[in-house]
């Protein structure tokens, strides 16, 4: 009995993160395929692709922008928190776009003479995506996502 009452609580803990994390990539990679290909026969399997590749880079830049929030609490410890938080918003905004438009770009054109202009259209068409993304992640989301974590705890 006690195996069967635990799965909800485990279910609860990711159930957030099982959502917002494909919720991200498809939103991200959508807007970065069309700075890309534009609305063309070709998007909707170059979109596909590039989902893939952000949910696997996904999991991977969340654990590096962990490390980077602890140095920013760290470092810029004299700053208000809300500054902190904005700041931390737009940093990790920056990150995450770079390298996810790293990745969706090296689908569209795989390192060839396009490739950086290709990059540049990706990342700065998504960044303003990415910076709302991550400003609700930070003052909405996380602080309920946390709560849920107590919570199920």
């Amino acid at each position: 009995m006690k195996k069967s009452a635990s799965v909800p609580r485990i279910l609860r803990q990711i159930l957030p993160d099982l959502f917002i994390l494909p919720t991200v990539a498809a939103l991200l990679s959508g807007i970065m395929t069309w700075a890309n290909v534009g609305v063309s026969e070709e998007f909707m399997g170059r979109w596909a692709r590039s989902f893939g590749v952000s949910l696997v880079l996904l999991p991977m830049i969340l654990v590096g922008i962990g490390q980077l929030q602890k140095w920013l609490d760290q470092t810029l410890h004299f700053v208000h928190s809300l500054g902190r938080k904005v700041l931390a918003s737009l940093i990790i905004a920056c990150v995450i776009e770079t390298v996810l438009a790293v990745g969706v770009t090296a689908i569209s054109h795989p390192f060839d003479a396009q490739f950086a202009q290709a990059w540049w259209l990706a990342f700065s068409r998504s960044l303003p995506a990415g910076v709302l993304v991550g400003l609700f992640m930070t003052f909405f989301l996380k602080p309920r996502m946390d709560r849920m974590r107590r919570a199920a705890a």
